[in-house]
């Protein structure tokens, strides 16, 4: 029997660790200096404001420091995620990217509408007919249910604003 190689790594599980190590040391350090800034003593009246955020900003710090002391001490090459798998996961995630940013010009409804068709042809291999009616659709739906029956006024657009809404 012949043994297949190993999946190229994306990356391996001790890089992964130092790099959310640190991440997590910058979340902490951020919510440390924004509670000092806001207050995060014991005044007069009891703890400021920033009291209570800056000590779990500072447990973060102490937790995620004892993580970045144990990764880099690891000598481990495991692979964290293969390529393959990391592009699977990226298909999905540049697009979602692109939306959220793109839902700030054109609105929610528009963006959303366009999301679905293009995730239906792309992955779901559907019809354009079939992608598009169903996104307008869908996007219809929302917009009666969220603009109209429930008044909660969501992120619009150019034409959201044309429609007088």
């Amino acid at each position: 029997m012949q043994q297949e190689a190993a999946e190229p790594s994306a990356a391996s599980r001790r890089t992964l660790e130092i790099v959310t190590a640190i991440f997590f040391l910058i979340i902490g350090s951020i919510v440390m200096w924004d509670s000092s800034r806001a207050g995060a003593g014991w005044g007069t009246d009891g703890p400021q404001s920033g009291y209570f955020p800056f000590y779990v900003g500072l447990l973060m710090n102490i937790a995620s420091a004892a993580n970045l002391m144990l990764a880099f001490k690891s000598t481990s090459s495991e692979s964290f995620v293969s390529r393959s798998a990391i592009k699977l996961v990226l298909a999905i995630f540049l697009p979602c990217l692109v939306y959220v940013a793109v839902m700030q010009w054109l609105g929610l409804y528009v963006a959303s509408a366009v999301f679905i068709a293009v995730f239906m042809r792309w992955q779901g291999k559907f019809s354009l007919v079939k992608s598009t009616l169903t996104s307008v659709v869908v996007v219809a739906v929302l917009f009666v249910m969220f603009e109209i029956w429930f008044k909660v006024p969501l992120i619009k657009g150019p034409v959201e604003a044309a429609l007088g809404y």
